[in-house]
């Protein structure tokens, strides 16, 4: 992957088991929003606030994220935190992505029940020197659970979009339609792999 220097850079980290509607559409908006130049989808290998791994294989979450970015320019995809293996922690990719991008500004997008929880993040005091977030609100998103830490951040409000993998995973299992809920290319992906059964 190769970024022009000096560019405003959000990174939108994930499972994506699998990519769904509603993932394009928050990475969409953020740029709809004009706050970055590019987005960074980044599929994890493992969280560490997550106590189960993805079900799908990284080969097909990697391609299932190919898919549905293939037709926007400004988004990208990063294999890295997969190729690693292992527990992903923000900060080591951050340090490691700043090292050869020491130029660009780095967001990182994140729900609202994410931004509550980042005083559980690995190294949150020196990462929030790094990188700002983007909190990706609901309608009745408060600002009263900040974490302690002091952090920049802006929040971009959104329709609650209750898509979530782990239905479209259940309702995969069961052999009920996902069509309309995940990018068509993914759908057809899934089907063909038959994943989720």
């Amino acid at each position: 992957m190769v970024l022009l220097k000096g560019k405003r850079i959000a990174i939108y980290g994930g499972s994506f088991d699998p990519v769904h509607n509603a993932h394009v559409e928050i990475a969409e908006t953020v740029l709809r929003h004009g706050c970055v130049d590019h987005l960074i989808f980044l599929p994890t290998a493992h969280s560490p606030l997550k106590q189960d791994g993805p079900i799908a294989s990284d080969a097909d979450r990697l391609r299932m994220l190919e898919l549905a970015t293939s037709e926007q320019p400004r988004f990208s995809v990063d294999s890295s935190a997969i190729v690693t293996g292992g527990i992903s922690y923000t900060i080591d990719w951050v340090r490691n992505f700043k090292a050869s991008h020491p130029s660009d500004t780095l967001f990182w997008v994140l729900g609202a029940d994410q931004f509550e929880q980042l005083d559980k993040w690995r190294e949150i005091d020196r990462l929030a020197t790094i990188i700002s977030f983007i909190v990706i609100a609901r309608p009745n998103f408060s600002l009263e659970k900040k974490p302690k830490v002091i952090i920049d951040f802006m929040h971009i409000k959104m329709p609650l979009l209750k898509e979530s993998s782990s239905s479209i995973r259940e309702d995969c299992s069961n052999g009920q339609s996902i069509i309309g809920r995940v990018p068509q290319s993914v759908q057809a992906f899934i089907s063909e792999q038959s994943l989720y059964k």
